[in-house]
């Protein structure tokens, strides 16, 4: 018989047997759903992102993918030999854990998704063995792909890639000034194009940030890359190529998309704004596509392989193994091996849990042990630790040996076991400390607009114009407030009576970092200078110490009284220089307002602002800009005199947060679901 009858007959023998048989799908539904059910706050939240989010809609497509990718296997799974394998466990009890962690104390969704994905590998590992993972690794892995990435690292990549693709851009776009009587110029991120309209010579600014859709879809160039780098059957390092380039294609094509835009705004300004080039910023996805399609078809001709032999698919069907045995067994025996399995699971989450909360309790000690002293938490801590040592070994001797029914059967109610356990101590532990992982929003309790024209000596000077729907897409928020105000007590000659004020206020979304003048700034052509922290000090004589809590009062125009949290504001201090006048420092101070308490950075808003027991979250960005004034001290003073008069109304605006924690506020919707005091 020729080797190609033999793989043909060998795999005709495998597709005769089902891939799973009644029994593992009843396994596969209970295991899965316990798995679901102990992720489902992530798995949720991700669901949020993926639905509201056009730059992450693409993680809802990721799992059918990983599916396909399933299917696609289909004949090297059933012909690949499974066994349980007991070094999988640590690595689920890992996800496991490390899934908990990162809830909290460690607060950070993107580490969540990937201690899930870890869990997944290992519940996979121990179910079905280490040969089955050399075939399911890709579609375990892919998950990674739906996975939302923590903002503050992909805004930083994010930007990279606009310097670069406003680079690119801009030299394109400087060849068309051959044909074209126009000049560009790029600051930043930002593209300048100078062009005759209406017989006057005018400047306009192209934003890269706004204008490039297509990188802030970055992730869903990466997973078309490597879902084409795998669909079909490739060498190695075919597929590594692919994958590799993934980020240039993405880039390459965002610089040409930016092209096209900036050459129609010099026809029509509107087709480089609005949903025209949100659309234009999707169908990228498709000269993506074609892109590497044409690369995977060159890869293809560099090396042409021998049709006649066998690849890696062909390979591993051609191997033989004895399939797993299989036997009536009576009940009574079917079900002792399935107590015993979840007895050995439940025993060992216990084991683990312990363990982790001694080990917490270390490394944080504010959190408490009930009054466990440190040396005897110590040394419970050692006991746990080699116990947990000693129990792979001991698994490994209570499983059957042979990979027989029964084998697996006990290890299927093992991992039922695991993650049934895991999901009562989720459960309680949530129910103890009164912790809420999925925040509610939290109304303002007036709208940005009724803000004050006069606060103190200061008047509005002018009003920004409203931003694009693109910016506001950027920015996070359609809540915001963006004026200049004139200080009426301060010399107009003087540097510093004049500031911008600008707040973006955000709810629901305690893991959101909003966007800061360190990158807004920057990607705006402005020169980094320095940043540094400053303390204000609130020096209004109307303030006075509020009787109910730690806050103090102060009159203002929206409310009779309002609460603010402190006298003292930790706020960060940024320096910059415009392009044209690189030897002049200008100054920006930012703060955050966010569930009752004030913070200079986005990430401690994310890490300290929020109580795990808190129903709602939210924050508040405020923001001072002191035009033309130099010197820190100055600025920080400007911004202090500014505040002092600001806040107040501020504070009217948002959500007292002594009342949200009496549940005073948000009160109950009316008829015409108004929340909001107009």
């Amino acid at each position: 018989m020729s080797s190609t009858a033999s793989v043909t007959s060998l795999t005709s023998t495998a597709a005769s047997r089902p891939l799973v048989t009644r029994e593992g799908w009843l396994w596969i539904a209970i295991v899965g759903g316990l798995f679901a059910l102990f992720h489902q706050h992530f798995l949720y939240r991700t669901w949020l992102f993926a639905s509201t989010d056009d730059n992450w809609s693409h993680a809802l497509i990721v799992p059918l993918i990983s599916l396909y990718f399933i299917y696609q296997q289909r004949q090297r799974l059933m012909a690949t030999p499974r066994k349980v394998a007991v070094t999988g466990l640590p690595i689920l009890l890992a996800g496991l854990v490390g899934y908990a962690f990162w809830i909290f104390p460690g607060r950070v969704d993107m580490f969540q998704g990937y201690s899930m994905i870890l869990a997944l590998f290992g519940l996979t590992i121990f179910m079905l063995g280490w040969r089955m993972i050399a075939v399911l690794w890709l579609p375990i892995l892919y998950l990674g792909f739906a996975v939302k990435v923590a903002d503050k690292l992909w805004e930083w990549v994010a930007f990279q890639l606009q310097q670069v693709a406003a680079v690119g851009a801009t030299f394109a776009l400087k060849f068309f000034t051959t044909v074209f009587d126009f000049d560009v110029a790029y600051q930043g991120s930002t593209i300048e194009l100078q062009f005759w309209q209406n017989g006057h010579w005018v400047a306009e600014k192209l934003n890269v940030a706004e204008a490039c859709a297509g990188l802030r879809m970055l992730m869903a160039f990466l997973a078309l890359g490597v879902a084409l780098a795998f669909i079909w059957d490739r060498a190695w390092w075919q597929r590594l190529i692919m994958v590799g380039m993934a980020v240039p294609i993405a880039v390459f094509v965002n610089m040409g998309r930016v092209t096209a835009l900036g050459l129609l705004f010099l026809v029509n300004p509107e087709y480089a704004r609005g949903d025209f080039h949100i659309f234009v910023g999707m169908l990228m996805l498709i000269p993506a596509a074609l892109i590497f399609l044409a690369l995977g078809w060159v890869l293809e001709n560099i090396f042409i392989r021998d049709p006649d032999a066998p690849g890696p698919v062909d390979a591993e069907v051609a191997a033989p193994h004895a399939p797993p045995e299989h036997s009536d067994e009576p009940r009574e025996a079917r079900a002792g091996a399935i107590g015993r399995g979840l007895a050995m699971g439940i025993a060992l989450v216990a084991l683990v849990g312990l363990t982790y909360v001694l080990a917490l309790g270390t490394i944080r000690p504010d959190i408490g042990l009930g009054g466990l002293s440190p040396a005897a938490a110590g040394t419970l801590l050692v006991v746990c630790v080699l116990a947990l040592v000693a129990a792979v070994p001991l698994i490994r001797r209570l499983l059957p040996a042979a990979a027989t029914s029964r084998q697996f059967t006990v290890a299927a109610a093992m991992a039922a076991g695991v993650l049934g356990a895991a999901l009562a101590g989720q459960q309680s532990a949530i129910a103890l400390t009164q912790a809420v992982l999925i925040k509610e929003p939290v109304p303002l309790r007036h709208r940005m607009m009724l803000f004050p024209e006069r606060v103190g000596t200061w008047e509005l000077w002018r009003e920004d114009p409203p931003l694009s729907k693109d910016l506001v897409a950027e920015l996070g928020t359609d809540q915001y407030l963006s004026r200049i105000y004139r200080d009426r007590a301060w010399p107009e000659s003087e540097p510093g009576s004049i500031v911008r004020l600008h707040v973006a206020y955000y709810t629901g979304t305690p893991d959101t970092v909003p966007h800061v003048p360190d990158r807004c700034f920057v990607a705006a052509g402005m020169e980094y200078v320095g940043r540094s922290g400053r303390v204000l000090e609130l020096t209004s004589p109307q303030l006075e110490p509020d009787p109910e809590s730690d806050n103090y009062l102060h009159p203002a125009t929206l409310e009779s009284m309002v609460r603010i949290p402190d006298k003292r504001i930790n706020t960060t201090q940024f320096a910059f220089a415009r392009p044209e006048r690189p030897g002049a420092r200008e100054h920006v101070l930012y703060f955050f307002a966010a569930n009752g308490r004030f913070m200079a950075t986005p990430e401690q808003v994310r890490i300290d602002g929020f109580d795990p027991r808190d129903r709602y979250s939210y924050y508040a960005k405020i923001e001072i800009q002191v035009l033309g004034v130099a010197d820190e001290e100055l600025a920080a003073e400007r911004a202090r005199d500014m505040l002092d008069a600001a806040l107040p109304e501020l504070m009217a605006m948002l959500p007292d947060w002594v009342e949200v924690q009496r549940g005073q506020w948000p009160v109950q919707p009316d008829a015409a679901g108004q929340t909001l005091t107009d």
